[in-house]
């Protein structure tokens, strides 16, 4: 969506392997740090020519970010209900890391925000995308002060670049045209426990999203 905007220069997950050198081996933290801070610096740097749209997971950038590089920049938050997400991330990674799951990520993220800047960010909760997307996007674009482009929500289905590695990530994506609600049958087999304990115990950190999305609705009404 956001590339068919033609208002920004997009990058998808450029902290992703940053992560995995850092958080998932033995890598030098150190090392790690600094280039989290090269590549952060780089999209500074192209923010200078066009406005940059980086798509990652905050669980992927809250070990390394500063709060300089928190208030140089605009944060938006996409949340989906973990009974939800958890189910598909099982299915993709049986194995997942707990913080694969993405949720204390972002509530941590979006409390520091918070903290240093006194607002919080805009929230899109995924669901409401999908079965409001004119409203859900107009609403978005208003909070980064963009005109929304007429066509926005139409784009040509195809891969891109950064998907190459990770395809069978983005399968959906990759043959979309725009936001549709296909309303698939969902499998009601039981989950294994140890998935259902994760799913429970991120209810929380969701909750509070969730919380802070209600009240930005209040706010906007």
């Amino acid at each position: 969506m956001m590339v068919n905007s033609g208002q920004f220069n997009v990058i998808g997950e450029p902290f992703i392997d940053i992560y995995k050198q850092g958080m998932l081996s033995s890598h030098d933290v150190r090392i790690t740090q600094r280039n989290f801070n090269q590549v952060f610096d780089s999209l500074s740097q192209n923010s200078l020519l066009q406005p940059v749209f980086v798509k990652d997971m905050a669980y992927h950038v809250t070990p390394f970010i500063s709060d300089s590089q928190i208030l140089s920049a605009q944060h938006t938050f996409l949340i989906r209900d973990p009974k939800l997400s958890i189910p598909s991330l099982f299915k993709m990674r049986e194995n997942f890391h707990e913080n694969e799951t993405g949720f204390t990520g972002q509530s941590t993220l979006f409390k520091r925000i918070y903290t240093l800047t006194g607002n919080k960010p805009f929230i899109v909760d995924a669901e409401q995308l999908i079965r409001s997307p004119i409203k859900t996007v107009g609403r978005y674009f208003d909070s980064i002060k963009h005109v929304m482009p007429k066509d926005v929500l139409d784009w040509h289905p195809g891969s891109r670049d950064e998907w190459k590695e990770r395809e069978s990530w983005h399968i959906d994506a990759i043959n979309s045209s725009g936001f549709v609600d296909t309303k698939r049958d969902v499998k009601t087999e039981p989950l294994p426990s140890r998935i259902a304990q994760i799913i429970q115990k991120n209810m929380v950190p969701y909750n509070y999203m969730w919380e802070q999305l209600s009240q930005q609705k209040l706010d906007v009404s």
